[in-house]
């Protein structure tokens, strides 16, 4: 039992010794047909950063709709593919629980954003700041581009957007 309980413990540890800091959002392309999309970035406060991401979908969403998510590290003047790639339906997007998708989705976003996706609703995500004991453990530090795809479940791609950040560990390990 004890050697659970340090188990735990060393997990959350881990959990808490980075910080993610959002550096800019954009929408790269959307397809007017199936939705409207605009983001603008913005200072929280002195220190922090984030966005206001809008997104109003013309047609029904479906649950074989997809989103494809891959990471891009900063190395040698440029983003390079790295580890982070994933694919998920919309629905269990929603429902995920790293990555602080949580809280995005439900505090962070007017009105909060559920399954079934709303037609003709105009949902609002404002004023995210991440928070880093949300996010998985052992993430790779440096500055990262996050590239989301969204596509319907016949492949027709629907949105794409980057989220620039970085992963930053509070102690340095020599």
């Amino acid at each position: 039992m004890l050697l659970l309980l340090a188990l735990l413990a060393q997990v959350n540890a881990f959990q808490n010794a980075y910080d993610v800091i959002s550096e800019r959002m954009e929408v790269e392309y959307y397809d007017p047909t199936i939705l409207n999309a605009s983001c603008s970035n913005y200072k929280y406060n002195r220190t922090t950063r984030t966005f206001i991401l809008t997104l109003t979908l013309k047609i029904d969403a479906t649950e074989g709709d997809l989103i494809m998510v891959t990471g891009y590290k900063w190395l040698s003047n440029r983003y390079r593919l790295d580890i982070l790639q994933f694919n998920l339906t919309i629905k269990d997007a929603i429902r995920c629980k790293y990555f602080d998708i949580d809280r995005v989705l439900g505090s962070c976003t007017t009105p909060r954003m559920e399954w079934p996706l709303v037609k003709a609703v105009k949902y609002t995500l404002k004023d995210w700041v991440p928070d880093s004991t949300k996010f998985p453990p052992g993430m790779p530090e440096g500055r990262w581009k996050i590239g989301m795809r969204f596509f319907t479940g016949n492949e027709k791609h629907v949105m794409s957007q980057n989220w620039y950040c970085a992963i930053k560990y509070k102690l340095k390990m020599e």
